[in-house]
């Protein structure tokens, strides 16, 4: 598989100018950078404050979507949406072999992570403001944190900020391994560009003729043959 990948990446390259892609790069640091520092109840940048609208629209959707399920996986429903769409994301990106688009979607994936993880850790201190579009089409003006609901059942409160950190550390990890993989790229598009193949007629494309190497196998008459055939013509 990973072969087979390879091979995808070598095909995709060829024929990219990775200037261009070099801009979308420094956008993707950017992000990275501000969701290092992701805290909800703070203004977030405008680009990341749209997939994370979509993200809460996912996230009650899930939980009105899985009402029907016990109550434990209806509350777990709402964060485990949002991980889902961002490994998604990834995943269709490699299946599609829009390889440059992993950069988007690995820190959309980071989002997600983020967004969980400190929702998970405030299982205990719930300090978090909540807003729950299921509760507000029922009339009920309560929210319930779903990941205290969550871990109390589970019995994993105490466990909730170690947990949340992790969920975060796995979408920091993700989302630098996507700053890498598509560094890489542009890596090898610049090595393919820089490759000057020769065609047919022996010529490059900056139209200089490449010569042959001896290679030894060149046949030349020595002046005893020469000699000798020419006392045959006699």
């Amino acid at each position: 598989m990973l072969t087979a990948l390879k091979a995808n990446i070598d095909e995709y390259v060829k024929g990219k100018m990775w200037y261009w892609y070099m801009p979308l790069w420094m956008f993707g640091v950017y992000l990275f950078c501000a969701l290092l520092g992701f805290d909800p109840n703070k203004q977030l940048p405008f680009v990341i404050s749209i997939a994370q609208a979509f993200d809460f629209f996912l996230h009650e959707i899930a939980h009105i979507v899985t009402a029907f399920l016990p109550a434990i996986l209806t509350a777990a429903s709402g964060s485990l949406s949002e991980l889902l769409l961002g490994s998604l994301l990834i995943y269709t990106a490699f299946k599609t072999k829009g390889y440059f688009s992993v950069l988007i979607c690995s820190l959309w994936f980071m989002l997600a992570c983020q967004s969980a993880g400190t929702y998970m850790a405030d299982a205990r201190a719930q300090k978090l403001s909540l807003v729950s579009l299921g509760g507000a089409l029922s009339g009920s003006d309560t929210a319930i944190h779903d990941w205290h609901f969550v871990f109390g059942k589970l019995h994993l409160l105490g466990a909730d900020v170690l947990i949340g950190d992790t969920i975060r550390l796995a979408g920091v990890v993700v989302g630098l391994a996507g700053l890498v993989f598509t560094a890489w790229l542009m890596y090898k598009m610049a090595g393919a560009t820089d490759a000057k193949p020769v065609n047919s007629y022996g010529t490059n494309s900056d139209g200089l003729t490449s010569l042959p190497l001896n290679t030894g196998n060149t046949s030349e008459t020595s002046p005893n043959q020469k000699a000798s055939v020419n006392s045959k013509d006699k």
